[in-house]
């Protein structure tokens, strides 16, 4: 027959205390006696006893999971983004489970699952679709909601966002000061916002400048999508000197295009992305990137779950994050440094709905 699971009811009988001492000492609680304390985990040792997570869960109304949900993507910088977020959390005393969004499906699809499991909170990355009927649901089960990279509807979701606008345009005021007069640029999927922002950043610093945008593709944040867009830029009679792509996977498909008709990197043309993707660093790319704060990010969106639990009426909280330019070998260095952008990021800027 199958030996019983150790259970803390199994110990007290062994200790001869009660299973509320058993549960207090295994604890730490020294209103148990440092003696009564070692005895029962030497027992709980030699039994094989490991605490049940879900039990404990029912006494102190967490479940120490935080949710994650993210969608379908060929994106690399997302599965490294999973990987940090995961070392995070387990550095707060939390653990992550991962939701898959499928293709046409939101975070609605698979609620009743997240509320099963009695998450502390949930993560949402800006490409899954999420409904203004979902984020009130979540709140009215005291599962606190935080959005990455997007403003989430009008209820109680908080967002940690990227300063997308501003890396955009940092971006643009960095090959203008390169001497780059035929600038082209690949935008990401039609309709996401962070698609829109960094378009919205590229466009505000030519404005500034008083000049314009040379060619523009869209690439729909696929490498496939950069290379096309590329192989399609440099088809013109007269080439781009240089290519922002609204992300790293885009950029890594331009480069591929350039090469492909044999022109050179950064001589020819320059190339920049956006994100911070560790593929970026490798010889073949050597990408000048815009890198998103993914760590602060993570933090503070897993600090905003932790309050929220604490204070469920707590309003919901905007904050945007400045991102880290980093020069590499796929552009051309300005000819004086340009002042406020390269360096430092910016202090977090919060703002509340």
């Amino acid at each position: 027959m199958a030996r019983p699971v150790p259970t803390a009811q199994i110990i007290s009988v062994i200790a001869g205390v009660t299973k509320s001492t058993v549960s207090r000492a295994l604890q730490g609680d020294e209103r148990i006696s440092l003696e009564t304390r070692q005895r029962i985990l030497k027992i709980a040792e030699k039994v094989g006893y490991t605490p049940n997570a879900v039990a404990r869960s029912l006494t102190t109304k967490q479940s120490g999971i935080i949710g994650y949900a993210i969608g379908q993507t060929e994106n690399v910088f997302f599965q490294e983004q999973l990987e940090r977020i995961s070392l995070i959390a387990h550095e707060r005393n939390a653990r992550l489970m991962l939701f898959s969004i499928p293709d046409g499906q939101n975070v609605t699809d698979v609620l009743p699952v997240m509320l099963q499991y009695r998450l502390d909170g949930c993560i949402v990355i800006a490409s899954v679709p999420i409904t203004a009927g979902a984020v009130e649901k979540c709140m009215r089960y005291r599962m606190p909601l935080v959005l990455l990279n997007r403003i989430g509807p009008k209820t109680g979701a908080s967002s940690v966002l990227c300063d997308n606008v501003g890396g955009a345009r940092d971006i643009v005021r960095f090959l203008l000061a390169s001497d780059h007069s035929r600038i082209a640029y690949i935008g990401g999927r039609p309709g996401s916002a962070i698609s829109q922002d960094r378009e919205r950043g590229m466009r505000e610093a030519f404005d500034t400048a008083g000049e314009k945008l040379y060619d523009e593709r869209v690439g729909h944040f696929t490498f496939e999508g950069g290379r096309q867009a590329a192989r399609e830029l440099m088809s013109t009679k007269a080439r781009p000197d240089a290519i922002f792509a609204a992300n790293d996977l885009m950029a890594f498909g331009a480069i591929d295009a350039v090469k492909e008709i044999g022109l050179r990197i950064p001589e020819d043309v320059s190339v920049v992305g956006f994100d911070g993707a560790r593929a970026g660093a490798w010889p073949a790319y050597n990408l000048t990137t815009m890198v998103q704060p993914v760590e602060s990010m993570f933090t503070t969106a897993i600090e905003f779950v932790e309050r929220q639990r604490i204070e469920p009426l707590r309003p919901p909280e905007t904050v945007y994050i400045a991102p880290q330019f980093l020069q590499r070998g796929s552009s051309r260095l300005p000819k004086a440094r340009t002042p406020g952008f390269v360096g430092s990021p910016e202090p977090i800027r919060k703002k509340g709905r």
